[in-house]
């Protein structure tokens, strides 16, 4: 009884979660009268306005948009692989003055709100000379990604035998070939866990790029939804709409790397 009364409980719970996405799909198949008239059904009362992905997308240039999210994941997945894989292997390998207490400076950075570096973030990058530009959208970003990104790879290679390494090193490899050739493609579950979390982070952030970009050319998805949401009279079928396109590729990219996910946070989180 106990057992059927979990799986109810579940059941109902996962309906719960489901109903905001259906709803969301639902209503942006809508037209505009209906998505007034029963905003409460996520069914469209007549046939499905399959046209309203089309308007949405070129109403806004959201063909642009879209380029700028990709580039910008991408650009920053690349970025926080690369320079937070190389952290991890040297914490987790190397012994050099104040490694633990680098280390743990890195840590405590979990324990800082985002929000709160926002405005130093601003005076270095105008400093710079990087207002609207990708590199400036960019490499805040990959900042922000360090603390868990070296957590997560450092405790990823301690997991890796030590033996391994000094075999390696018997065998004459250098540091950084053991790094490239060896402990890399061992840490593709951590690097899989790393990748879907900065993907889905920078593909969904609106607050960064809202403070450092003001050219409607450099604009990523959430910025580009915000101006569909701006209007006193809104359609919610075209903003339902633009908000499916903004989602299908996080919905699309989770299936593929889900098992390597599930694998780097269990593997990656039991040693420390």
């Amino acid at each position: 009884m106990i057992k059927y009364l979990k799986h109810l409980l579940l059941v109902v719970y996962g309906a719960t979660c489901v109903y905001p996405f259906l709803w969301m799909i639902g209503t942006s198949l809508k037209s505009t009268q209906d998505s007034l008239a029963n905003p409460q059904s996520p069914f469209p009362a007549a046939a499905p306005l399959w046209s309203n992905f089309g308007t949405v997308w070129n109403k806004l240039n959201f063909y642009q948009f879209f380029v700028n999210s990709v580039v910008v994941s991408l650009f920053v997945i690349v970025g926080v692989v690369v320079i937070y894989t190389m952290m991890g292997y040297a914490f987790a390998k190397f012994r050099f003055a104040g490694k633990k207490t680098i280390y743990y400076m890195f840590i405590a950075l979990l324990l800082v709100p985002g929000v709160t570096t926002l405005i130093p973030l601003y005076i270095n990058m105008t400093n710079l000379g990087l207002q609207n530009s990708y590199i400036g959208i960019i490499l805040p970003m990959i900042n922000g990604a360090a603390p868990f990104a070296i957590f997560l790879f450092t405790s990823y290679f301690r997991t890796i035998s030590h033996e391994l390494y000094e075999s390696a090193v018997l065998d004459g490899c250098g540091s950084f070939k053991i790094y490239w050739r060896i402990y890399l493609p061992l840490a593709l579950p951590a690097i899989g866990t790393i990748a879907i979390l900065n993907f889905i982070g920078s593909w969904n952030n609106i607050l960064w790029p809202m403070i450092i970009v003001d050219k409607q050319s450099l604009f990523t998805l959430p910025m580009g939804l915000m101006y569909l949401d701006s209007s006193s009279f809104k359609k919610w079928n075209e903003l339902m709409a633009g908000a499916l396109i903004t989602v299908i590729p996080i919905l699309l990219a989770f299936p593929f790397l889900q098992k390597m996910y599930v694998k780097g946070m269990t593997v990656g989180s039991v040693k420390m």
